[in-house]
């Protein structure tokens, strides 16, 4: 039995009551459910992600089930070596637990055409791509965390889950207020005290304290204050959290609707999937709390606002050409005819920009957005898709080119590999191609999956992969999952 703080145990007791938290103690010493969503970008919508869910030599050793409220996830009977996949570092899956998830059920039950979105504090990127899987065809998402790190490793997750609609953002939500941006839903998966990831993660049980509450409650509030404020008349905000205190919870929720005047909305669900409503005597207001040991996931709360006033279709009036700012048109544009029409699927959907030494092709409606950040200074960890970094003379593709779903197919040779060889390369080890390889860029793939860009130059093949993503471990001898066999 896990060590739980002796105020959690006397307070969620009382907030639960004896029957759910006997259900809810007793899954402390369960394993958690082993889930991943699929990238349906990456993926045949027939059979999503096959040889995860099946094993190799589709034997059943790891037997799938979907998650009943997202269509791309699925719980799995074993937990994989998911490091060793290349099939993750090429964005064709991403493992999340399977309550973080119901974000996907919102945005499909509300959103029914193409809408601009924010997710105010989105690192890792677990919320960023469901969104990504369940918003229209033509939505745009900026990914905003404040702390830098955290920001760079989302901009890892997204880039390789390869939508082009996407901005990474580093910024305090003061900042994104400030910038002039504005959207029609604002995702807010706030900091909070952890209370959900017990389970899990020892770590969120040391930090938790009565004090800690006190302040997450604050530093919530604070978020969404900033948050009200660039989201549109008629707009949505999703709130969540990954605890089960009031406080953090059905409290802020009275606070938001009290001080904003904002409708709750709800989410259909059904019954057999165990959710529980508000756990607040007396608070008549759709909540969705997933419990371990009653729902099949780790903790969550989450709740859908809506802003007063008149929704506006603000990508209606993007659809025209816009020009960008403060870029050199002249210079961009010559080094993009070079690439452009080869290496992109289209060209007609996008304007090119500068970015330090790369150049960027983004969306004509993501533009305005890039263009606000700019002026804003906010600093903007990704845009689109950088399609090349420009060295002495040559264009190099750059790695998002590679794992982006705007790549043209016939634009580079490619070699497949083996996963001994696409493991090597992950850890951006010299990979040897065989002696008919043309020389200059190859795109290195496995099971037709893109993983990144070699340079071969006859006697060896540079690697390019990115030193800050290499995977920095070996196959154990005794791995429970191989991709093949």
């Amino acid at each position: 039995m896990k060590n739980l703080p002796d105020d959690f145990v006397s307070y969620t007791r009382k907030v639960m009551g004896e029957e759910r938290f006997s259900r809810f103690l007793l899954s402390m010493d369960e394993l958690p459910p082993v889930s991943l969503r699929v990238n349906r970008m990456k993926n045949s919508v027939s059979v999503p992600c096959a040889d995860i869910v099946s094993g190799a030599d589709d034997k059943p050793n790891v037997n799938a089930e979907v998650v009943p409220w997202c269509p791309d996830g699925y719980y799995l009977s074993e937990r994989p070596s998911f490091t060793f996949d290349p099939l993750l570092h090429a964005g064709h899956y991403y493992v999340q637990e399977a309550s973080s998830m119901f974000v996907d059920r919102v945005l499909r039950q509300y959103v029914d055409g193409k809408i601009v979105m924010l997710d105010m504090c989105a690192a890792p990127g677990g919320k960023s791509t469901a969104a990504l899987g369940a918003l229209p065809e033509g939505s745009v998402l900026v990914s905003n965390e404040p702390v830098r790190p955290r920001a760079n490793i989302l901009a890892e997750n997204l880039t390789k889950w390869g939508s082009p609609c996407t901005m990474v953002t580093n910024a305090y939500p003061a900042d994104i207020a400030r910038s002039g941006m504005m959207f029609d839903v604002v995702l807010c998966d706030v900091p909070c005290s952890g209370e959900g990831m017990f389970r899990k993660d020892d770590g969120a049980i040391a930090d938790w304290s009565v004090q800690n509450i006190e302040h997450c409650s604050k530093l919530q509030r604070d978020i969404v204050a900033e948050a009200w404020k660039v989201l549109r008349p008629g707009g949505l905000l999703i709130y969540s959290t990954c605890t089960f205190n009031l406080h953090e919870d059905e409290d802020n929720i009275a606070h938001f609707i009290s001080q904003y005047g904002a409708e709750p909305l709800s989410v259909d669900v059904c019954d057999e999937w165990n959710i529980t409503s508000s756990l607040l005597d007396g608070f008549d207001v759709p909540v969705y709390r997933f419990i371990p040991g009653i729902s099949r996931g780790e903790g969550l709360f989450l709740a859908v606002l809506r802003k007063s006033g008149e929704a506006v279709d603000y990508l209606r009036k993007t659809r025209k050409k816009p020009r960008l700012r403060n870029v050199k048109r002249s210079d961009v544009l010559q080094r993009v005819a070079k690439v452009s029409d080869k290496w992109l699927s289209s060209v007609t959907d996008f304007v090119f920009a500068e970015n330090g030494a790369a150049i960027v092709a983004m969306p004509y409606t993501l533009e305005p957005l890039f263009r606000c950040a700019v002026d804003a200074k906010i600093r903007i960890v990704k845009a689109g898709v950088a399609v090349a970094v420009e060295k002495g003379k040559d264009l190099i593709p750059d790695i998002e080119l590679a794992l982006s779903s705007v790549l043209a197919h016939d634009a580079f040779a490619c070699h497949d590999v083996d996963l001994d060889t696409a493991l090597a390369y992950l850890r951006k080890e010299a990979i040897t191609l065989p002696p008919d390889a043309p020389r200059g860029f190859v795109l290195v793939t496995y099971k037709g999956a893109p993983l990144g860009f070699v340079k071969n130059i006859g006697n060896r093949a540079n690697n390019l992969y990115p030193q800050e993503w290499r995977i920095l471990r070996h196959v154990p001898k005794m791995n429970p999952f191989l991709p093949d066999s």
